[in-house]
């Protein structure tokens, strides 16, 4: 276990426990930098040295990184703490489905049907990229406050063109949602996963599992040798036709399931359809799988079995008409046959093998260009190749991403022996840099010595009596910090130099049509006024060029006046935007004439100069209430703000307060 309070890869303070795995520990942590809550999912200390559970942790952490979509939980980042291996992820603040089903169950149809949706469309994301689940059920699939589905734990998951997928005489997974042909240690393929995605499908319509069981050896055959159970008898308006949904993910033979997540999600979006409401029942047409039930490790199922011999001896004819037939006959009653037959068949398959690899010996390959491809793809390539796929090593690099190929050794198009060993070099990120101390120098000399180390440069203009012109004023993130500079920007406050006096306190507003928004920006700092900003659609204006202004230009207006500009976001495109960044800027007022009748400073006002304004903006979007405060600061200097909103389900509204006064109340739309 990791104390609270630990600074996790000199980032990530852990703030709390999550939960205690097998595998791994995980943590409900702050990422220091950006100032967001995470998970963090930590190998656990005693299986350190485990290398077949480190690298299924590593096999987790490349197959979530590589699928992107809303219903999987993101990774973040991935990295190692005086060796030990940890992975980041998105913190999901809600129960899990198996939770949330025993809190709401008995579900609504559309419902079931809203959330089921929502997994088959990252499943099949997941399946498209060739990646096999393995280990789908409630427990993994968490839900957000808002009913969002995403699905964790690819732990066990695996890639079809990797050799792990069929694992014999073993058991991986949740019984209780394990395919047939899992318990019988067969070939796991994406019609595994849509049997497991059946079975939560049976569990959100009557709230259980269909098998239960004392031990999960009983629940495991019953899942190779029961039907599942009716739902419609004891949930008659439950449709046929939903039912089916279940019946057909479910079968037992792997060839009567859905091809593909998308045809199963498409057949349950009609599933309430009035047009199916006459459905007949689904009946397989391949019949239960008849193979033979593996026993997988740790499970002893007494099961009576007759012999091959009593079988043999009810079938065989007791007439043998020929000497030929009559020998033939004799052999198969004998009780080691088949063990005979087999070492027949093995001896001819290795005389071939022998005689194909000797005359292939000499054959010379060139190793294949794999940099820049992922792990798993990498190796098919070479060993498709007829090559070996020898040590794999990992290091930083700022030009490959997390999980794919830097270089092999030998190089690509070096000629090998066929079954010669290729090493790989696997890339684990960006490595980490310390950020520079670059405040008080001259901005061309600090842009260039970040720019150097890798890192984005925003400048930032502000007038100052104390720093000199063109000289740094402060950096947006602090010296000594450990970041990665290809995933970092850092803006630089740049002094212009002591501020203009303003001629007087009315001010004749200059027409902003047409300029772009930094400068009306400028423009708003230079006269101290306060710029609203509203974002619209244009054909005929530019994007990022002013439309129109109000008050209109000529009007004189005071100093800290509000003026509200229309800024173009160009054409607008087909697809309707849901994302809306909302730009404004807040001037300080400088309390210094604040005074008491009788000379004295007010203690407050004395506050308010050491502290600066003090700025409160609350915002109203899909994620955000109006009644929480969304930033909380003190300001020293004019500041702009740019502020996102997810406007998916409707309008927003922003109010900013400034000591108290509110400044800015606006609705903000798409």
């Amino acid at each position: 276990m990791i104390d609270k309070g630990y600074l996790l890869g000199e980032r990530y303070r852990i703030i709390d426990t999550l939960g205690e795995g097998g595998m791994a520990n995980v943590y409900l942590a702050e990422d220091i930098i950006l100032q967001r809550k995470v998970a963090v999912k930590v190998l656990r200390l005693d299986l350190k040295k485990d290398p077949q559970t480190e690298a299924r942790f590593q096999r987790e952490a490349l197959a979530t990184s590589e699928l992107s979509h809303p219903n999987i939980v993101s990774v973040l980042d991935v990295g190692n703490d005086q060796g030990l291996p940890y992975m980041v992820m998105e913190y999901v603040d809600g129960p899990d489905l198996k939770d949330y089903i025993r809190m709401n169950s008995p579900l609504s149809l559309h419902e079931i049907i809203h959330i089921m949706d929502q997994i088959l469309s990252a499943v099949a994301l997941a399946h498209k990229h060739n990646v096999i689940h393995r280990d789908l059920k409630p427990q993994n699939i968490l839900m957000d406050k808002r009913g969002n589905v995403k699905i964790a734990d690819f732990g066990i998951a695996v890639a079809l063109n990797q050799s792990s997928v069929t694992q014999t005489n073993s058991i991986m997974g949740s019984v209780h949602y394990m395919s047939p042909e899992q318990t019988r240690g067969g070939l796991v393929t994406k019609q595994s996963d849509i049997y497991s995605l059946g079975i939560i499908l049976y569990e959100l319509i009557t709230g259980h599992v269909p098998f239960n069981g004392d031990t999960p050896v009983a629940v495991a055959l019953k899942h190779a040798q029961e039907p599942i159970p009716s739902i419609r008898k004891n949930s008659p308006s439950v449709p046929q036709a939903l039912e089916n949904v279940v019946l057909k993910a479910t079968a037992k033979d792997p060839r009567d399931r859905y091809a593909s997540a998308q045809e199963m999600k498409a057949d349950l979006d009609t599933s309430l359809d009035f047009s199916r409401k006459d459905e007949p029942i689904f009946v397989p047409s391949h019949g239960a799988n008849n193979d033979e039930t593996i026993i997988l490790p740790g499970f002893k199922p007494q099961i009576k079995e007759e012999s091959s011999t009593v079988q043999e001896e009810k079938t065989n004819p007791k007439d043998e008409k020929t000497s030929k037939a009559g020998f033939w006959q004799n052999f198969k009653k004998h009780k080691w046959w088949y063990i005979f037959i087999g070492i027949t068949a093995f001896l001819i398959v290795f005389i071939m093998i022998f005689a194909l690899n000797g005359r292939s010996n000499n054959e010379q390959i060139h190793v294949p260009d794999v940099t820049n491809v992922a792990e798993g793809s990498a190796k098919q390539r070479i060993e498709e190749a007829g090559l070996v796929v020898g040590t794999v090593t990992r290091k930083h690099s700022d030009s490959i991403d997390a999980g794919k190929v830097i270089e092999t050794k030998p190089s690509a198009g070096d000629a090998l022996n066929r079954g010669s060993r290729v090493d790989i070099v696997v890339s684990s990120g960006a490595g980490m840099t310390k950020v520079p101390d670059v405040v008080n120098e001259e901005y061309e000399d600090a842009l260039k010595k970040l720019q150097d180390l890798g890192f984005d440069v925003i400048r930032e203009n502000q007038y100052s009596s104390r720093v000199p012109k063109n000289q740094i004023i402060s950096q947006s993130i602090a010296a000594g910090v450990q970041v990665k500079p290809k995933q970092t920007t850092i803006t630089l406050v740049v002094s212009q130099g002591r501020a203009p006096k303003p001629k007087s306190n009315m001010i004749k507003l200059r027409d902003l049509a047409g300029s772009t928004l930094e400068a009306a920006q400028d423009y708003a700092r230079e006269h101290g006024l306060t710029l609203q900003i509203n974002q619209e659609y244009s054909d005929t204006v530019k994007k990022d060029r002013i439309i129109s202004m109000q008050p209109e230009a000529g009007t004189s207006v005071e100093k800290g006046s509000t003026i509200t500009v229309s800024v173009s976001k160009g054409e607008k495109e087909q697809t309707e935007e849901t994302n809306v960044t909302k730009t404004f800027t807040v001037n300080y007022e400088d309390n210094a004439d604040s005074s008491d009748d009788d000379g004295a400073t007010d203690q407050t006002t004395q506050d308010k100069e050491e502290k600066g304004n003090h700025v409160q903006i609350y915002i109203k979007d899909d994620d955000h209430s109006l009644g929480n405060i969304y930033r909380d600061l003190y300001i020293k200097r004019d500041m702009s703000f740019s502020i996102p909103f997810s406007l998916k389900d409707g309008d927003g509204q922003l109010r900013v307060v400034r000591d108290g006064k509110t400044i800015l109340n606006e609705k903000v739309t798409k």
